[in-house]
């Protein structure tokens, strides 16, 4: 198993925006439309001298639907360098009189934020990513989102909700095989990385979505026997092993309780 947050180097950021706007991929569409829904009345709840926290930020294009004058700081975190700057900037010229102040790292875990930010701290975690964690990961993500946003904090969590089958699986096997070249490229990484040479026409993409635990499932499948050698070892695959690249789990309002 590959935790999720390796896809997210700069080419898998970028080949995860163009996920967010395929026909198939529901999640980003239908999300933007509740925040859209909602902005309004947000911004009746909190009151002025906000602080923005979003974990997993990538493009910022949501927590862009729901910045409104009362937010004066905004912290997008993510664990992709370059993406995060690139969105940063495009973020400050959408909200000029917005103090953004970017943060790198694995949002996993806590991370100390700036003493000159406001108290109200209103935390995003959107996409639902939550959903993305293996062996239950997601309650330390909680646990330390919590120490993150401090005791007055509060956190939005987006959710996917079960639904039709082939709607889900349509969403992880689009038409155009751009979540298959989002996957091929964790291999891509682990070559660059690691100076291995493992072939990316030797594996195959597959995921389907397990109604025993309600998750969608992704893997690549190798296609043949085969070795592969890092730091002087040696690794191998037989035909057919699996390496799961991704869990998707859904949910239903009562099954996601924090």
């Amino acid at each position: 198993k590959i935790p999720s947050k390796f896809h997210y180097d700069l080419n898998g950021s970028i080949y995860f925006e163009k996920i967010t706007k395929l026909k198939e991929y529901y999640v980003t569409r239908i999300e933007k439309k509740i925040l859209k829904q909602v902005s309004n009345e947000m911004k009746n709840i909190f009151g002025t001298n906000l602080t923005f926290v979003e974990f997993g930020s990538g493009a910022t294009d949501k927590i862009g639907i729901l910045i409104n004058d009362q937010v004066k700081f905004c912290m997008p975190l993510d664990i992709s360098y370059d993406f995060l700057l690139k969105s940063s900037i495009k973020l400050a010229k959408s909200f000029p009189n917005l103090i953004i102040m970017p943060a790198y790292g694995d949002y996993i875990n806590k991370f100390k934020l700036p003493k000159q930010i406001s108290k109200k701290r209103i935390g995003f975690f959107l996409g639902s990513s939550i959903g993305n964690f293996y062996e239950k990961k997601e309650k330390i993500f909680l646990q330390n989102a919590r120490k993150t946003l401090g005791k007055n904090g509060c956190l939005f969590v987006g959710v996917d909700l079960i639904k039709n089958k082939k709607i889900i699986e349509k969403a992880y096997n689009d038409s155009k095989g751009t979540t298959a070249k989002f996957n091929f490229n964790l291999l891509s990484r682990i070559n660059k990385v690691f100076k291995t040479k493992l072939k990316l026409k030797d594996f195959k993409y597959f995921s389907h979505f397990n109604e025993k635990n309600n998750s969608v499932e992704s893997f690549l499948i190798s296609k043949k026997d085969q070795k592969f050698i890092i730091d002087n070892k040696k690794f191998f695959f037989k035909k057919n092993e699996k390496i799961q690249t991704e869990v998707s789990k859904k949910f239903t309002l009562n099954s996601f309780k924090i």
